[in-house]
């Protein structure tokens, strides 16, 4: 039997979301006695320099960053996973739509997608995709369309986006654990409910 790995989870709703698709992502293929994942929790939306002060983080392999990104604690997190080389997984509700980045400890900063506008992180993370798109032409209409609605507050925070970014979450971790290719940031996955083809 071989030891599960430590994942450290941060977040409150989305992460215990996370954490039950971590678990059962392949239940149809190990015993039920044996985990992939032991998983360890900071069951919070929103971090203080205190939370991330006190997390340990020995041991952990990977970790998933679900907060609200709402201030600079969660951005701190993100860098004491990162000194420790621990790579860290980005987990964002978009509403009808999730997005997800796995940061490396050596590659390109998340805290960017902020650093360059005053925006609500949503907003700012709505216009990364939107010039990512353009860069790459490959246009995100819904996404312009969607900063064009909330240019003056967030995106809503709705349970099918949730879902969609635990799932997603999952089995990114799934292909971490097995040594399989994954995306990193300045890529991204963006799984939208519905896409217009």
């Amino acid at each position: 039997m071989n030891n599960p790995i430590k994942l450290l989870i941060s977040g409150a709703d989305m992460g215990s979301l996370i954490a039950s698709c971590a678990l059962r992502h392949d239940f149809h293929e190990i015993s039920r006695h044996t985990d992939r994942f032991h998983i360890y929790r900071i069951e919070k939306d929103t971090l203080t320099v205190e939370d991330v002060d006190a997390c340990d983080l020995s041991g952990i392999r990977y970790a998933v960053n679900a907060t609200l990104h709402d201030n600079e604690a969660s951005f701190a997190f993100d860098e004491k996973c990162k000194e420790q080389g621990i790579p860290v997984i980005h987990a964002v509700n978009l509403g009808k739509a999730a997005f997800l980045a796995v940061e490396k400890p050596k590659g390109y900063p998340f805290s960017e997608v902020v650093k360059k506008s005053s925006d609500d992180f949503r907003c700012s993370l709505g216009k990364y995709i939107s010039q990512y798109g353009m860069f790459w032409q490959m246009p995100v209409p819904w996404i312009d369309k969607a900063i064009r609605h909330y240019s003056n507050e967030s995106f809503p925070q709705l349970g099918i986006g949730a879902y969609i970014a635990a799932g997603y979450c999952a089995n990114i971790l799934a292909n971490l654990a097995e040594g399989k290719e994954v995306k990193y940031f300045p890529k991204f996955y963006l799984s939208p409910l519905l896409e217009e083809i």
